[in-house]
């Protein structure tokens, strides 16, 4: 193909990513029920301790009742594809991006357009600003040694090398063939990226988080090795938790790479943006699950205490709950 060819073919692609990345719903829309069940004070839904189904949690005088889906469409007579059916089903699939849903509330904006409902700090901006700077200090063939979070942010900060991203959008914009006037879409389309790859970002944290937690986990299975209950619960807990943070990891690493070329993920966007969101949404609901745990041991040290020996117990029942192992059965 000849070169003009290949600038067409981008100019169209890039027109059609700039038109079609997703945008933010102006609309509120919230969980409406109809039947006076859901009316009840303290109604809740929420994914049940042991089964992981959505059930609504309810006060029935001395007793905290919870009753799942199907249970409610059977004994309220909620038919198929009546308002209360369908709001239930919407439940149901919010419960993947929230911890708990309660009638009346906003429905999350993953259900709605797509985008996240749920906040990032600016410092994840910041990082998710220097990563991309450094990618396109990579396409126009300059290095950077710029790796952490810190060092991304201060790396988009810097006044000198903003003169070369400047020169760096110039140049995208002749590749996507955009005329002069059009060439702060690719700005735009480097904000709207940045936007999106901040909630990797906050994501890393979090992940990082739960790998600190299984070293913690590491060493105290050596300093308790003389206690053999807790030595033995600790070496199921490492067991069990290694093997999902090393998937986290590996998530983060896939979108690394799939996003790291700057100039064809601007180029590509709106697919792009659908391949982070699917990475942000995986990895928010498995992060989720870490909340109490993480918060559990923040600041605990690899020196037994008393304390410590119930919330090993509680972790090795999240672990076990969460992360059991599947044995694989092998025919001759």
């Amino acid at each position: 193909m000849s070169q003009t060819g290949q600038i067409d073919d981008a100019k169209s692609t890039a027109e059609h990513a700039l038109e079609r990345t997703p945008k933010a719903a102006d609309e509120t829309k919230r969980f409406e029920f109809v039947h006076k069940v859901f009316a009840v004070p303290g109604a809740i839904f929420e994914l049940d301790d042991h089964t992981n189904e959505p059930v609504l949690k309810l006060d029935l005088g001395d007793l905290r009742a919870a009753m799942t889906f199907e249970t409610l469409r059977a004994n309220f007579g909620l038919t198929a594809g009546s308002p209360d059916d369908r709001a239930l089903t919407d439940v149901g699939k919010a419960l993947g991006f929230v911890r708990c849903v309660r009638p009346g509330d906003t429905i999350p904006a993953e259900l709605l357009d797509g985008s996240a409902s749920w906040r990032v700090e600016p410092r994840h901006l910041a990082t998710a600003q220097g990563r991309i700077t450094a990618g396109l200090l990579a396409w126009l063939g300059e290095g950077t040694k710029a790796e952490s979070a810190v060092e991304l942010a201060a790396l988009a900060a810097d006044a000198g090398v903003k003169a070369n991203v400047q020169t760096a959008f110039g140049r995208l914009a002749v590749r996507m063939g955009l005329p002069d006037d059009r060439r702060g879409e690719v700005v735009d389309a480097v904000d709207r990226l940045a936007n999106e790859l901040s909630y990797i970002e906050a994501l890393r944290e979090k992940v990082g988080q739960t790998r600190r937690a299984v070293e913690l986990f590491k060493r105290l299975r050596a300093a308790y090795k003389r206690e053999r209950g807790a030595s033995e619960s600790l070496e199921r807990i490492v067991h069990l938790l290694e093997r999902p943070v090393k998937r986290y990891e590996a998530r983060l690493a896939e979108v690394d790479a799939q996003t790291g070329e700057i100039q064809n993920t601007i180029i590509n966007l709106a697919r792009q943006i659908a391949f982070v969101r699917e990475a942000r949404d995986w990895l928010h609901r498995e992060i989720m699950r870490w909340d109490d745990v993480l918060e559990t041991w923040a600041g605990e040290s690899a020196e037994p205490s008393h304390a410590q020996q119930r919330k090993i117990g509680a972790t090795y029942r999240f672990a076990a709950r969460y992360f059991p192992l599947v044995e694989e059965w092998v025919h001759g």
